[in-house]
């Protein structure tokens, strides 16, 4: 009977080593993870801001996102992001923007999210809103995360 308890308390003793989780999440709490969730944060504040600087300021120079589709078309790189980013939040107006980050998967150098937002914000006097689940895609660099695609 004696042996018979050993097993049980490893097994309760491995049980609680589990990996520590940010609070009030599923992620777990790394430097990293805290680091990614600190990029897409300055991002969400860019955003609600309408800060075009603050946005490229947490983008990668390397950035390039396919929209999704197979139209080169749609395609953009930190180019066109710089030309697109300032037009776009010029157009809207009470622009509010909620980031939930739902998993992080960071590999090396590179690390992958998957988030839902969802936004509140007038255009053209109509108040729209708009949600969507979206994976972005992220680079370590010597200063912090930066965004490589899915914006």
């Amino acid at each position: 009977m004696r042996y018979a308890v050993v097993p049980l308390l490893v097994l309760l003793t491995l049980a609680g080593c589990g990996a520590k989780r940010i609070p009030g999440t599923d992620l777990e709490d790394t430097g990293d993870t805290r680091a990614i969730i600190d990029t897409i944060a300055r991002y969400n504040a860019a955003l609600d801001a309408r800060d075009a600087n603050g946005i490229l300021a947490v983008v990668d120079p390397e950035f390039y996102d396919n929209a999704g589709t197979l139209i080169p078309d749609d395609d953009i790189d930190i180019q066109r992001l710089r030309t697109i980013i300032p037009q776009r939040l010029a157009r809207l107006n009470d622009l509010a923007v909620r980031i939930d980050i739902k998993t992080i998967d960071v590999k090396g150098d590179r690390a992958s999210v998957v988030y839902t937002w969802v936004s509140v914000f007038k255009l053209a006097g109509k108040t729209l809103t708009e949600s969507d689940i979206k994976r972005m895609d992220l680079k370590r660099e010597p200063n912090g995360w930066k965004i490589l695609s899915g914006i």
